[in-house]
């Protein structure tokens, strides 16, 4: 997939702060800012997913064994 080019804005001391983590990481400053940002987005579906989840919860529960002689009768 073609990369495109994008400006994000810094004051110097972030700019700073994120470069100094970055090479910590020993990663490129872009690198870690696509990853937080990727990341961050990930975390965000992750909660509107278990926030639906939480919706459609008919609090149903299992125990390990009822799990357990589920899974051998289909074997």
């Amino acid at each position: 997939m073609a990369k495109t080019t994008t400006a994000i804005r810094f004051d110097q001391q972030e700019r700073e702060w994120i470069q100094a983590y970055a090479d910590f990481l020993g990663i490129s400053f872009s690198q870690f800012i696509r990853r937080a940002a990727l990341e961050k987005l990930e975390d965000a579906l992750d909660t509107q997913d278990y926030m639906q989840a939480l919706k459609e919860d008919d609090g149903t529960r299992y125990t390990t064994d009822e799990i357990m002689r589920e899974v051998m009768e289909d074997e």
